[in-house]
């Protein structure tokens, strides 16, 4: 009898409901429209306005709340897992009209109004940023702002905005109900009108603005009005490395709630009884509008795999207002979430009602907690084997696709990361839905840096005047960075992915950075908080530095430590660098407290565009327009991936130094390897393993191990059936890791983990003396010439070079054989000015002054020219021994003379020459197939590879040093008909080969605005024999050299080389 006239109450509200919006909405009135207190003007002097005011930086704007969509059946909510598919929601995504403004005093004036003509407005894509579709400039900038730093002051001549015009109507069905404006992410000062009228006003980018628009809809269509200010106040508090692009960059939406609704969740899934038990905690809240109490039944399900774990009802009283209810259980034997095992569950709730209102989110289990100076997830201390992320899109800037987004995750997921920073700002809601659903720990960043204004760790602590007008120790500014955390905390509460809250970035340590932590440890006791800016202060969880060397972190660890250190960011991959991150986790391994890190950065933030000629190439900070303002020119590129996700060879590095599978092979006596389980929760039985033997390269057996069941930091030791060696040829074991079963991201029989030991012996090359008649010799002033049995060389006199080798198909010289000691600077190289601090050995490349060329004829032992040069800028000498035998075979030795070790260190140490075009074909016994360099080469394996000479060369986006290969054996460059040449060693060596010039690839002293469309192709083979070269490096880019091991000092050195005909058999 209650739900009888239960039910008949609410059909008279309702019905009494739809009259009433009947009368409301009759002749396109508005009704119970609030009045919005704004300082916003239409005249072009536009005095103290919101944009200039810390302490405003919303108005009217509903209060933040968890992401959850509503839908009118279960069976909705479990297929869908956004917005677009529910009739709860209208999507304003599409075209708007669209007015550009240079400044504020050219803005549109009442665009809002109802009978404003907009008949000349162009239509711009929502969501976008308007810079790229043709409106302003895009600026990229690392530190300084684009404007005098004065906050909170904006110069009103430089304040470029957008006006945008939507036109709508509201779905029938949403008569009696209301009706929320959402904006998920627009970057600027905004401010909303509907049908004229001020609705409210929004700062912050990264976070989500609601504005409840029901009290100013009018029947059919609405015209929603916006204004977006690209700087404001708020500018200050965005100062991320990264384009500063403006515009409704986030998806626009509408959204309906029924009179009794869900406003709010918060689930806290936790583990108990040795985590094996779910602690199962949801508080609900439920908005009644009306004015009398209802009864409502509240359903919950939690559901795995459609089937249910967990049912249960109430039947609650709901009084108007606000109401909280609670559900509490304690769940057996639950599977836990994490990020090597992401299993979730579907929490279905449903809100008794007409209509119903069913939400479903994904919801994990799983403890976080620090103990004894470590971060453990449920029980267990992991590696973060992290990278910092920020939103970008080759064409669209800010504007990420989901499906974008899955592109990184697959990536980061085949080259096990399992770790992202979200640097610096809060993502797109289905960032962490996907990462609960894939499987990543995330640190959720607020979208607070302040770097321009000062950040401690960089000076600011000790400085107390640049304190007095920053904004993180004022406190006018203190509910700024509280609204910001705020927002995203209550926006993400609910995502099992987020293990850690941080605070912001480079943003200072005052007063306000402090409240924000407080704010958070207040509000959520499930996840630590860390913030760099507070590695010498009470206010972090966990030791966060960024670009703290090894010795840094390996002297942390050995001191006292009080928390433990996750590095936010290190390898600054910039360029070609990632240099030394196996020498990293060496140390990380070693040290409990040292738990990983998240590497700067994964892709890198060049804009797609086209030259005068119609190619394609990624912009940077001075394209585009910028040249004349301020910009950092390329620090944007500091990533693993290039723009469209094709990976940097550094990513190789990363994923072999990042797997989880480790190998041992202890000698060839056992004939046993150990295989060790370094995940933390998942079982080896996922996996199959093959092995191969190589002999001098090439693949002489292989075998095969099934899966086994191996848990968790466990070792299991295989015999394998390996034959005795003969040491002289050489021998490697290659063993690899595979996918038994396709996931989610990673297929079949996928490549997870490998390595490589070598077992023995040592190829050398054949050295004996040949036979054959002896080389007839002729000279003249200028020319020696040696002639032998299918062989003609030739040495120019008065510059001692080689200048003619012939063995049959013509002369292979384009250029003689050069001592070299310069690398084309990398982005790494310019950070400690090498171009000036080691440019003696640049010009001891260009300026050599032969002293003396000599020969002897060797009779049967050949013939001996030596060509000895002085090297002005070093002082020193340079000579190249050539040592050639009777069947044409060249021995080269070059050594260094009187070279004081007073001079700096040496960029590369070896020789270059260059030969013709059509020897492209070049096959290498060394470590490849990808670029690699001493300080990162553990990824690349010993081995024969072949290719194309231009496939040798790495396309970085700012032309520099690139396609080196190490611990070459021997090379040989081919032309079609397989006849060229061979360069071995008993030593090994490194090379690179290029149809450029070493040169192309230098930016001179300063760093030149080039890119790939600068580098063309040249008809020619270049190759540098070297002895070695410096390492890439990467601790940072702004001042570090590559590691000590890893230098070439200067002091006496030689080394060796032969060339000799490589004949098809």
């Amino acid at each position: 009898m209650f739900f009888y006239n239960s039910l008949r109450y609410n059909f008279k509200i309702i019905l009494l409901r739809i009259i009433i919006i009947g009368i409301i909405f009759s002749n396109n009135e508005i009704f119970s429209q609030k009045k919005i207190n704004s300082r916003y003007t239409d005249d072009i002097n536009w005095e103290n306005p919101e944009w200039e005011n810390p302490e405003i930086f919303e108005i009217n704007r509903e209060k933040p709340r968890a992401t959850f969509y509503s839908y009118k059946s279960s069976q909705k909510a479990i297929e869908n897992s956004s917005w677009k598919n529910s009739d709860y929601y209208k999507s304003l995504n599409g075209d708007w009209y669209f007015f550009y403004s240079e400044n504020i005093k050219s803005r549109p004036q009442k665009f809002y109004n109802k009978n404003y003509d907009y008949s000349s407005w162009d239509l711009i894509e929502v969501p976008s940023n308007w810079e790229l579709k043709g409106y302003g400039t895009p600026f990229y900038t690392n530190i300084k702002y684009m404007f005098p730093a004065n906050p909170p002051h904006i110069p009103h001549n430089f304040n470029n905005n957008g006006s945008y015009i939507k036109f709508f109507d509201i779905p029938k069905d949403w008569a009696n109900k209301d009706v929320y404006l959402h904006f998920e992410g627009v970057s600027g000062a905004m401010y909303v009108w509907l049908n004229g009228n001020l609705v409210g006003y929004n700062e912050g980018s990264k976070t989500p603005s609601e504005f409840n628009i029901t009290d100013y809809l009018v029947n059919g269509e609405n015209k929603l009005s916006i204004q977006v200010l690209r700087w404001s106040d708020a500018s200050y508090m965005e100062d991320q490395d990264f384009w500063r692009l403006s515009g409704i960059e986030r998806s626009v939406y509408l959204r309906s709630e029924n009179n009794v609704s869900i406003t709010d969740l918060q689930v806290k899934s936790d583990l108990v009884n040795n985590y094996e038990d779910g602690d199962f905690n949801l508080k609900i809240d439920v908005k009644n509008k009306d004015s009398k109490i209802y009864e409502r039944e509240i359903e919950i399900k939690l559901i795995e795999n459609n089937e249910e774990v967990y049912k249960t009802k109430k039947i609650v009283s709901l009084s108007p207002g606000n109401n909280a209810i609670n559900f509490k259980k304690i769940l057996k034997k639950i599977k836990s979430w994490s990020a090597e095992t992401p299993n979730l569950y579907d929490l279905l709730i449903e809100l008794e009602g007409s209509p119903i209102q069913v939400i479903n989110i994904k919801i994990g289990f799983r403890n976080i907690k620090i103990e004894k100076n470590q971060l453990f997830v449920n029980g267990k201390p992991i590696l973060i084997k992290g990278v910092n992320l920020h939103d970008h899109d080759q064409k669209t800037g800010h504007t990420v696709s989901e499906d974008l987004l899955i592109k990184d995750l697959e990536l980061m997921k085949k080259n096990n990361i399992n770790s992202i920073r979200c640097s610096h700002y809060p993502k797109n809601p289905f960032f962490y839905r996907m990462c609960d659903k894939y499987g990543f720990y995330v640190v959720d960043e607020a979208n607070i840096e302040t770097h321009g204004m000062g950040t401690t760790n960089q000076g600011l602590e000790n400085n107390p005047d640049k304190q007095s007008k920053h904004p993180a120790y004022l406190k006018n500014w203190e509910k700024m960075h509280l609204d910001r955390t705020i927002r995203m905390f209550e926006r993400d509460k609910n995502y099992p992915s987020i293990i850690i809250w941080s605070l912001g970035n480079e943003a200072g340590n005052g007063r306000n950075m402090f409240k924000t932590y407080e704010w958070l440890k207040n509000n959520d006791s499930s996840r630590p908080v860390q913030y760099e800016g507070a590695t010498k202060f009470s206010n972090t969880d966990i030791q966060a530095p960024m670009y703290h060397t090894i010795e840094m972190i390996k002297k942390y660890a050995e001191n006292k430590p009080s928390r433990p250190l996750i590095l936010c960011e290190y390898a600054h991959a910039m360029g070609n660098s990632v240099g030394n991150l196996q020498d990293y986790w060496d140390v990380i391994e070693s040290y409990d407290v040292l738990q990983g890190g998240f590497i700067w950065d994964w892709v890198d933030q060049g804009i797609l565009t086209e030259n005068e000629n119609g190619e394609n190439f990624w912009a940077y900070g001075g394209d585009l327009g910028g040249e004349n303002f301020q910009n950092d020119k390329n620090f944007c590129n500091n990533g693993l991936v290039n723009p469209d996700r094709t990976s940097h060879p550094s990513l190789q590095e990363v994923k072999k130094v990042y797997q989880s599978i480790k190998f041992n092979f202890d000698n060839l006596k056992s004939k046993t390897i150990k295989i060790s389980n370094h995940y933390d929760f998942k079982n080896l039985n996922e996996f199959y393993y093959e092995w191969e033997i190589l002999k001098n390269g090439e693949k002489i057996l292989d075998g095969y191990i099934n899966e086994f069941d191996l848990d968790p930091q466990k070792t299991k030791s295989i015999t394998l059936d390996i034959p005795n060696i003969d040491y002289s040829n050489e021998y490697f074991l290659n063993i690899y890791a595979r996918k038994k079963k396709s996931s989610a991201l990673v297929p079949k029989n996928y490549i997870v983990a490998y390595e490589q030991f070598f077992i023995g012996g040592n190829k050398i090359p054949d050295n004996k003396i040949s036979q054959g008649a002896n080389i007839k010799i002729s000279q003249n002033k200028n020319t020696l010439n040696l002639e032998g049995q299918n062989f003609n060389i030739v040495f120019n006199k008065k510059n001692g070079l080689l200048t003619k080798i012939d063995y049959g198909d013509g002369n292979i010289i384009e250029q003689g054989i050069k001592a070299n000691f310069w690398r084309s600077p990398t982005d790494n190289d310019y950070g400690f000015f090498m171009p000036y601090k080691l440019k003696v050995w640049k010009q001891a490349s260009n300026t050599q002054s032969l002293k003396s060329f000599k020969f002897k004829n060797l009779k049967k032992g050949g013939v001996e020219i030596k060509s000895k040069y002085f090297l002005p800028s070093v002082k020193g000498f340079v000579e190249l021994t050539y040592n050639i035998n009777l069947m044409g075979k060249i021995n080269i030795n070059t050594s260094l003379s009187e070279i004081s070790p007073k001079l700096p260190i040496i960029p590369k140490f070896g020789t270059n020459l260059i030969i013709n075009k059509q020897y492209e074909k070049v096959t290498w016994y060394g470590r490849g197939p990808h670029e690699n360099y001493q300080d990162r080469k553990t990824s690349s394996l010993i081995g024969i590879y072949d290719c194309n000479v231009s496939d040798l060369y790495y396309p970085y986006i700012r032309p520099q040093e690139n396609g080196n290969r190490t611990d070459t054996k021997w090379i040989t460059f081919t032309n079609i008909k397989g006849n060229g040449i061979i360069i071995e060693a008993s030593k090994k060596f490194e090379f690179s080969a290029h149809n450029q010039k070493n040169e192309d690839f230098d930016g001179g002293k300063e760093k030149s605005q080039r890119h790939t469309t600068d580098i063309l192709k040249r008809p020619i083979v270049n190759i540098n024999i070297d002895y070695r070269q410096m390492g890439v490096g990467g601790d940072n880019s702004w001042g570090f050299l590559p590691h000590k091991k890893y230098q070439i000092k200067a002091e006496n050195i030689s080394f060796n080389y032969s060339i000799s005909p490589n004949k098809t058999k």
